[in-house]
């Protein structure tokens, strides 16, 4: 008799370890998906939002060759603008400055260059595309052209 509550215990203690590693492993499996998920979602998101940039491109090239101009469908472009831009921001996408600014090979993407006249070589002297952030990730580089 004594010998088979051993046997039980024994039994018990075994299966109970069973059931931590079973419930260990499920709670590995949940977090492994949760990030698989999340990083899926955020592919998504990006694969959706680096087009939606060019729009952006194109809207303020259209809002800079028109910048003095007060019509009502200017100032509802503007508005447009001004929509679109918060909704990026809410998504944590925003814009980052260049001009001015050392090049970085890591955020800035050189199209050009031209004579280090005013500024020191290697500094950004115009932007030809806006770089984007998201949150802190690089999004899209930033297209330059460079001092040298």
């Amino acid at each position: 008799m004594e010998r088979t509550i051993e046997n039980l215990e024994q039994e018990l203690k075994s299966e109970h370890n069973l059931y931590l590693r079973a419930l260990a492993d499920f709670d590995n499996y949940r977090r492994r998906v949760d990030r698989e998920r999340t990083k899926f979602g955020n592919e998504a998101l990006r694969k959706f939002v680096v087009p939606l940039l060019d729009v952006v491109d194109d809207l303020e090239r259209s809002l800079n060759f028109v910048e003095t101009e007060t019509s009502p469908f200017v100032n509802g472009m503007r508005s447009v603008h001004h929509k679109l831009m918060s909704v990026l921001e809410a998504e944590g996408v925003r814009p980052f400055d260049s001009f001015g600014k050392p090049f970085d090979p890591s955020i800035h993407e050189a199209v050009g260059t031209t004579p280090a006249v005013d500024h020191a070589p290697g500094t950004i002297v115009q932007v030809v595309r806006r770089g984007y952030l998201w949150d802190d990730d690089l999004l899209r580089s930033a297209r330059v052209v460079v001092a040298v």
